[in-house]
């Protein structure tokens, strides 16, 4: 391989990153020899001209997101995405842009909204579907009536072919002769065939090249590239077409009985010319059940007090108005809805857009298999073609789930099966060699919008034809003669099968070398379980603030949720590691963790990382013992209380540079940031002295003075003491509480966390009074943690604990007057804990703050602060904790003079103020300043 490191373009061999592009979202698994990065055309092509030199074969990436295991082989993958990111050359008058093949639709589009314009075709991934991989795939989506496919929207693209030559291919570009000659003989020539075997009526692309619509552009190369997956060339840019986007959009529901009425309504409505009819079944929709982040959804749609088996979401882009109410005087189904706002409208287009990572969700080892479902038939044929796929399943003994783009005559269809079992299997093979014969006496696509890759590559030649399947192997080689790109599939060599190179397959199981300790019990109940929850959709790749902050931070994925899983997978299922618990791939996996939790409600497959993080540092702990640093942030009440016995000492001793040096060198710590100050005068100690207001019109409360609160900002503490007295509480303390468990948790100290949780729950369990938490980590243990310890009564007292904003904005949202404030002017700007994100709705600080006279009240969007406990106080996870807390801190820096910041966090807290010069406040602290 001395050849591809002399190429100049970065490149890895190492087996973690290998591991990490052995996946896509599809359900395959194929180890690459290597992986590469350019970041420039000319790095690509010294890296592809080195592949060839040497034999290996070459794999064009982009997102990863593909259903068909197109972008994953044994040989070179080169990821176009991670630097190739550019978007330039905009021009309004002719409606086009340039674009790097790493360029996210969701990116593109938030450049271009302010122009009033966007790029058609919207495929439910774009929140990380590169443009590359999209015109590799001639990707669609909901739109298809409207806007066509890619392919429909591209201009040129710049691409690299086998020999390392950088060209431009489109209209009215002179390039590759050869090629160009080459298939206009060839279309000529089968023209016939192509007609019989592409008929027109199909709004999606047929699979393989695109022969139908070549046909129709003689000379341009672009309908040859656009959906060649990867086979013909590597693309670098291209240049786009741009659409205006709509002046009007109006979306109705309707609710049927049945998936087959669902199907004749859609077929019924087409002479209404909607821009898209999307078909979500039950099993989808069902599994947004106990789902908080899609709670405002099922309220919206009453999916709990009138149930039904299908819908039916009907947009219109022109004439939405009339049109909508024609739709209603058809009577359709069990009832019908007309969403009334942008905010209802793109609630349901985002259940809709989190389909398939739902239906993996969901619990259990059978789940609805990713195989079949990208078949395509002429809408009108959709009635028939749903009867008899339904026939097949009943025959079979298998469910399935239907959801996708009625509109255009494609339907996810995704059987229920457990692919760990052989009869399974069988069932799997079976439905996958009767469908594609469906699909043939429909004259329909295969491959109409995922691709042809690894599962659909052996029914190609059945599919088109032998003449036509002989035609695009001739295109293969006058673009590839060496069979560089992608070899095996669309030209097949018998090297992949649909039911090959599975991730898991008969009898596969993971064998983890500990006894796990946690319940996992709001999704799985299993650790295996929750761990192949995860299916590669790419879902925690986008560009949000809360999701993954490392991987927003770096752009590598193995910062990601989804990189991580697979990490953890192949140290377990021991993929060329000796000893999983000692090996690089899980401490890369898990070092760079902050267990946010944002995975727990931004991943819609629910792979809770900090659960299964936590886990595998138990099983180090076991096996290896505790290290210094462990100890040490585990005991932080035990230090609190040291701490506070000498505070002034303490805290010159931990404010002294040189002291923290020597400490970071025998713990780990960081010596670049400065330790939280001890208090003078413990809060529990300030309680016990003061004179407690008895009267407690409204009762008692017990407020959990955790560890920080307690030894290090008493103040926050007094401050919820003074609002909650204020508003009628009569405020006890736990006595005898212990440190919550968060720091040992935090460290897979989980003996520790669960001797702790006991004792705490014990002081708890025979009192009623709502626990009020200052601290979201805190409270994250009792709401959740201490059950997944499966300590006893955890999941009663959970009930009773609240964060202080949610208490509080639950007193005033039933009694507004129950706290009086003064009217100062002033503007606050929010930023809410990680936990507090995952575990409760924090539009009620946001609504709280807002009940303050005169005040101007921001909710930042932001995610981890980077601090995440004690993350950012080691020493070799310093500098990527900055990194993280760039966003915050640049957003907090744009904050008008005088704005008070409001951190509820103790890590956020400690971050800003070594990062930021603010007023910084805990909510209870706002709230007290205010009161009168």
């Amino acid at each position: 391989m001395a050849s591809l490191n002399a190429a100049g373009c970065p490149v890895a061999f190492d087996n973690p990153t290998r591991q990490l592009y052995a996946t896509d979202a599809s359900p395959y698994q194929v180890v690459p020899a290597a992986v590469s990065f350019p970041k420039n055309a000319k790095q690509a092509a010294s890296i592809i001209g080195a592949a060839l030199s040497v034999g290996l074969p070459v794999t064009p990436r982009g997102a990863g997101t593909g259903l068909s295991g197109g972008a994953i082989g044994d040989g070179l993958i080169i990821d176009f995405a991670r630097h190739n990111k550019q978007i330039w050359e905009l021009n309004l008058e002719t409606r086009t842009v340039r674009v790097g093949a790493g360029v996210v639709l969701d990116q593109l589009n938030a450049f271009l909204k302010p122009e009033g314009f966007c790029f058609g075709p919207d495929v439910a991934t774009s929140s990380r579907a590169t443009l590359g991989g999209m015109i590799a795939n001639d990707s669609s989506g909901a739109h298809v009536p409207v806007y066509g496919t890619t392919g429909h929207h591209v201009n040129e693209i710049e691409i690299i072919l086998s020999d390392g030559k950088v060209t431009r291919v489109g209209p009215h570009l002179e390039s590759l002769h050869q090629q160009r000659q080459l298939i206009e003989d060839l279309l000529s020539f089968n023209s016939l065939q192509i007609a019989e075997r592409f008929p027109a009526g199909l709004l999606k692309r047929w699979p393989g090249y695109g022969l139908a619509r070549a046909a129709a552009q003689p000379g341009n190369l672009v309908p040859i590239l656009c959906g060649s997956e990867g086979t013909l060339a590597g693309i670098f840019s291209a240049e786009l077409k741009i659409v205006p986007l709509p002046t009007e959009r109006g979306v109705g529901l309707i609710f049927f009985a049945s998936v087959a009425e669902a199907m004749q309504a859609a077929a019924g409505l087409l002479d209404l010319h909607p821009a898209a009819i999307e078909h979500v079944d039950r099993p989808l929709f069902d599994q947004t059940r106990g789902q908080r982040e899609f709670q405002a959804v099922r309220d919206l749609l009453e999916l709990d007090t009138q149930p039904c088996e299908a819908i039916l979401i009907v947009e219109f882009f022109e004439d939405s108005a009339d049109k909508l109410i024609e739709m209603g005087w058809r009577k359709l189904g069990l009832r019908h809805q007309v969403l009334k706002s942008a905010r209802e409208m793109n609630l349901v287009w985002a259940m809709r857009k989190a389909g398939l990572s739902l239906l993996t969700s969901c619990k259990g080892a059978a789940k609805p298999a990713c195989f079949i479902e990208d078949a395509a038939v002429r809408p009108h044929d959709l009635p028939a073609y749903v009867s008899g796929l339904e026939s097949l399943f009943n025959r079979v003994g298998v469910a399935a789930s239907f959801y996708g783009h009625a509109a255009t005559g494609l339907l996810h269809v995704r059987p229920v099966l457990d692919l760990h079992q052989a009869d399974d299997l069988h069932k799997f093979r079976q439905i996958a060699d009767e469908v594609a014969a469906l699909v043939a006496q429909f004259k329909g696509s295969l491959a109409a919008e995922h691709g042809v890759g690894i599962a659909r590559t052996e029914y190609l030649k059945e599919q088109v034809g032998a003449e036509l399947y002989r035609v695009m192997r001739e295109i293969k080689h006058s673009f590839d003669p060496n069979n560089l790109f992608n070899p095996g599939k669309i030209i097949g060599t018998d090297r992949y099968k649909i039911d090959g190179n599975l991730r898991q397959g008969a009898g596969h199981s993971i064998h983890l070398p500990f006894e796990p300790q946690l319940a996992f019990a709001f999704r799985d109940e299993s650790f295996t379980a929750n761990l192949e929850q995860c299916n590669g959709c790419g879902g925690c790749l986008k560009q949000t603030a809360t999701m993954c902050p490392t991987f927003i931070a770096t752009g590598e994925e193995g910062m990601s949720t989804r990189g991580r899983a697979n990490l953890i997978r192949a140290a377990l299922e021991q993929r060329e590691i000796s000893d999983p618990l000692r090996s690089e791939e899980l401490e890369y996996a898990l070092g760079n963790c902050l267990s946010c939790r944002a995975c727990t409600s931004e991943c819609p497959s629910n792979v809770n990382m900090t659960l299964l993080k936590a886990e595998l540092l138990h099983a180090r702990i076991k096996r290896n013992g505790l290290r210094l640093s462990q100890r040490l942030i585990s005991s932080a009440d035990f230090l609190g209380r040291v701490g506070t016995f000498f505070p002034r000492l303490t805290n010159f001793f931990f404010n002294s540079h040189s002291i923290r040096q020597i400490l970071g060198k025998i713990s780990g710590l960081t010596s670049e940031r400065p330790f939280p100050a001890y208090t003078r005068e413990r809060f529990d100690r300030w309680f016990e002295k003061r004179g407690h207001d008895t009267s407690g019109l409204r009762g008692r409360v017990i407020l959990w003075d955790d560890t920080f609160v307690r030894y290090n900002e008493p103040n926050i503490a007094i401050a919820a003491v003074k609002v909650l007295e204020a508003a009628g509480y009569y405020v006890v303390l736990a006595s005898d509480r212990k440190c919550c468990g968060r720091p040992a948790f935090s460290q897979g100290h989980l003996d520790e966390a669960r001797k702790l949780g006991m004792h705490n729950l014990s002081l708890l369990a025979n009192d009623e009074a709502p626990v009020i938490f200052l601290e979201p980590s805190c409270y994250s243990m009792f709401a959740e943690d201490y059950r997944e310890l499966n300590l006893p009564g955890a999941a009663e007292i959970s009930q009773r604990c609240y964060l202080f904003e949610d208490f509080i904005e639950g007193l005033l949202g039933q009694e507004p007057h129950a706290l009086k404030f003064d009217h100062e002017k002033g503007h606050l700007a929010i930023h809410s804990h990680c936990h507090a994100k995952a575990l409760t709705n924090t539009k009620n600080a946001l609504r709280l703050a807002t009940r303050l006279p005169n005040r101007s009240v921001q909710m930042l969007d932001t995610g981890c602060c980077g601090m995440a406990g004690a993350f950012g106080m080691m020493a070799e996870k310093y500098e990527l904790s900055l990194k993280v807390a760039e966003p915050l801190i640049e957003q907090l820096k744009h904050q008008p003079y005088g704005t008070t910041v409001v951190l509820s966090g103790t890590s956020c807290r400690h971050q800003v103020e070594h990062l930021a010069t603010l007023r910084i406040r805990h909510m209870a602290e706002v709230l007290a300043e205010a009161l009168v």
